[in-house]
């Protein structure tokens, strides 16, 4: 289980919580990247999932994610595809 460090609350510095899924038995939750997240490398992968050794960005639609695991000595992201189960947005 790989939940995120904090909760939505009002007038809350941290990107709102968007959602959670699952990936076999494991649960992950995402939210927007933070500004300058990583110095805005990646500008195309919007969102941030928490894991359990910290957090990586990603892209997370309805049934899939792809979330970047390493980059390449250019900087370019090195992405896996993760099929999504139960993806639940917040309100």
């Amino acid at each position: 289980m790989a939940f995120s460090p904090y909760y939505n609350r009002d007038r809350m510095a941290e990107p709102r919580l968007l959602g959670q899924f699952r990936l076999g038995e494991n649960l992950f939750e995402y939210s927007n990247r933070p500004d300058n997240d990583r110095g805005g490398i990646w500008p195309g992968y919007p969102h941030r999932v928490f894991t359990l050794d910290g957090d990586r960005a990603a892209i997370v639609k309805k049934t899939v994610a792809y979330v970047v695991i390493a980059e390449t000595p250019n900087g370019a992201p090195i992405t896996e595809k993760w099929p999504l189960q139960s993806h639940r947005e917040y309100a």
